[in-house]
């Protein structure tokens, strides 16, 4: 069961890396405080989802659902600031 959610997982620590040249020490801090702002990310996004689910079409999602939506919510954020922090795109 838990491998299934191993591709997200990599892609989410792969895009989650924030590299400073010459500063490992920053590039550590950065990368972990980033990783738990996409984890919160993730998981709220998927707490709003099913919230609206139960409540509006009485349908709440599963566990694993639950699991899959945070985490690909939390890659896509990744993906997304990855973009912004490397590229310079607005």
């Amino acid at each position: 069961m838990w491998r299934e959610y191993l591709p997200g997982i990599f892609l989410l620590f792969f895009l989650s890396i924030r590299y400073y040249p010459g500063h490992w020490s920053r590039t550590l801090l950065e990368t972990l405080k980033f990783l738990g702002a996409v984890a919160l990310y993730g998981f709220s996004f998927a707490f709003l989802l099913q919230w609206a689910l139960k409540n509006f079409l009485r349908h709440p999602l599963s566990r694993r659902d639950f699991l899959r939506v945070a985490l690909w919510a939390a890659v896509i954020m990744a993906f997304g600031e990855s973009l912004r922090h490397y590229l310079g795109l607005r």
